[in-house]
């Protein structure tokens, strides 16, 4: 799948790289033309650091919101995979309700598209294949309760099928479009990096205006708004990272699908 944003198409480990590099740098040219300023002996330390702890204070604002943002997205992500999951189960076991011909057919549909849905998130090489297959059996199982519908069956019994499987479709679009699609814009991210710059650059030089610069400080400042900026793109990736959502669930009711499948469709061998 092609990601048209520019901020992820970057790997983490040189998404992670560039912002380290970005403050180091911000805070080494603030530090550099601080130490000059301060030789001419016309700077104040109020008004420095007054403008430093707004850009700070709006820093700050903006990495609560991204990484409020993100979290939320990766922990709805989480949801959204136990949901579809309940509703494959359900769909599955109201079956029963339709007769002996389709249930076979809208079982092995099903237990196609759990194994469909049981996918490793960071191999993303099939992925497009799996969401046209996936909406392929949506269509079929769809094609199964129109003729049902047309031949006049229990609406009862097939409502309560439909009930599930419409549930079922809804959170296949759901978890595309929040898992593979929903990013943090571009406009946000350069903001925050613009922002980033022109606050290391403020710390950087007020330290050298006050000739208290350290480079133990420099890289700390450093590492630790970098850690920040990166946990915020981890969570924001559902491909990549160290935060990706667990697939257990989705790999637990594919493997129960599948002896279930083989119980009720035993080698006919020997």
């Amino acid at each position: 799948m092609i990601f048209l944003d520019l901020f992820n198409q970057l790997s983490l480990p040189y998404f992670g790289g560039i912002s380290v590099l970005l403050v180091l740098a911000s805070m080494a040219l603030g530090n550099f033309l601080g130490v000059r300023s301060s030789r001419k002996g016309k700077l104040s330390d109020a008004s420095i650091g007054s403008a430093v702890a707004a850009i700070l204070g709006l820093l700050a604002f903006l990495l609560a919101f991204t990484f409020n943002s993100t979290a939320e997205r990766f922990l709805q992500r989480k949801a959204l995979l136990l949901n579809e999951v309940n509703a494959i189960s359900t769909t599955y076991l109201r079956a029963d309700l339709l007769p002996q011909e389709q249930r076979r057919g809208v079982r092995e549909l099903l237990t196609e598209y759990a194994a469909l849905r049981d996918f490793d998130p960071k191999q993303l090489e099939n992925f497009d294949e799996r969401v046209l297959r996936s909406k392929e059996i949506h269509d079929a199982l769809w094609g199964i309760v129109a003729t049902l519908s047309q031949q006049d069956y229990d609406s009862v019994r097939l409502g309560k099928f439909v009930d599930t499987l419409n549930e079922l479709i809804d959170y296949n679009n759901s978890r595309i479009h929040v898992g593979a699609r929903y990013r943090i814009p571009s406009p946000i991210w350069a903001a925050l990096a613009l922002v980033t710059a022109l606050a290391m650059f403020g710390i950087g030089f007020q330290l050298g205006a006050g000739r208290r610069g350290s480079p133990q400080i420099s890289l700390a400042l450093a590492l630790s708004f970098s850690v920040v900026i990166l946990l915020i793109a981890d969570l924001d990736r559902s491909y990549q990272g160290w935060l990706i959502v667990d697939q257990a669930p989705m790999s637990e009711l594919n493997q129960e699908l599948q002896r279930a499948e083989k119980v009720a469709t035993p080698d006919s061998g020997i």
